[in-house]
């Protein structure tokens, strides 16, 4: 699998020469304004989607949120007291039928 190079590094880099302070300075520079630059475009694409995802479903977006919110409090719930009584998908998908009724109720 060939190896991708990036725009920001010069192909002379091949040399096993140190390059001098100023060129690597450079090159740095170069590579953060690169990844700056890719950090926007990702921002971008992901308030494209949203706005999207709203427009085509209102308050879709509000409600991952939401979702999400709670998701993080139970995991770190869960990080912090393993035996909390937060069950997982999987510790649900587990448990008998008659078990989680007698639970939800």
């Amino acid at each position: 699998m060939p190896l991708h190079e990036s725009s920001a590094i010069p192909d002379q880099l091949s040399n096993p020469k140190r390059p001098p302070a100023v060129e690597v300075d450079e090159m740095l520079t170069r590579i953060k304004h690169s990844h700056g630059l890719y950090c926007k475009v990702m921002n971008l694409e992901v308030w494209a989607l949203v706005e999207t995802l709203d427009r085509v479903f209102p308050g879709a977006w509000g409600q991952f949120m939401t979702n999400r919110q709670l998701a993080v409090k139970q995991f770190l719930q869960r990080d912090r007291d393993p035996s909390s009584g937060v069950d997982t998908a999987e510790d649900i998908e587990e448990k008998p039928e008659g078990t989680r009724k007698q639970e939800e109720a």
